[in-house]
């Protein structure tokens, strides 16, 4: 069974708070899934140069603040994997948790909803565009290790042909 980021689903009919956060969050989960799609341990360790992140360290690190979002739904949050691979999937089930959860909500609930204290709209500029930028970066670092991603369309959602 594929997973459910392999492509994206079709858009919702309407436009409305917790829609727009759900569609943010499919296309993460599309982003990433295809950005981490076919990697080895040898593409997990790799570092452009000394002191920068490992594409499996980029992984771990978006997890965090994938957790750090879920935090806010759930104070206890869940429980890191042990493994990069392990961080992948676990990171792809947090995006489809988060999306499940966003999806329930209705505007009042997203306004409710803090960050260290800090209204909802931080979630937005603060972790959300960070995993968005992280994934940019695996990319990046994918193909600095010759290893581009597979050619999936994020404009479409569509899988590689």
């Amino acid at each position: 069974m594929k997973n459910k980021y392999y492509t994206l689903p079709d858009f919702p009919t309407n436009i409305s708070a917790p829609n727009i956060i759900c569609r943010m969050l499919a296309g993460i989960g599309f982003r990433f899934y295809w950005a981490t799609e076919e990697l080895t341990e040898v593409d997990y360790a790799f570092q452009p140069c000394e002191g920068a992140r490992s594409i499996g360290a980029t992984i771990e690190h978006i997890w965090d603040l994938l957790n750090w979002i879920y935090c806010t739904i759930e104070p206890d949050g869940k429980s890191k994997a042990g493994a990069a691979k392990q961080w992948r999937e676990s990171s792809l089930e947090l995006i489809e948790i988060l999306e499940d959860s966003f999806s329930k909500m209705e505007k009042e609930d997203l306004a409710a909803l803090q960050i260290l204290q800090r209204p909802f709209w931080l979630i937005i500029n603060g972790p959300l565009s960070d995993v968005l930028t992280h994934i940019g970066q695996i990319a990046t670092l994918r193909r600095i290790a010759g290893k581009p991603a597979p050619d999936s369309n994020p404009f479409t959602g569509t899988a590689p042909a």
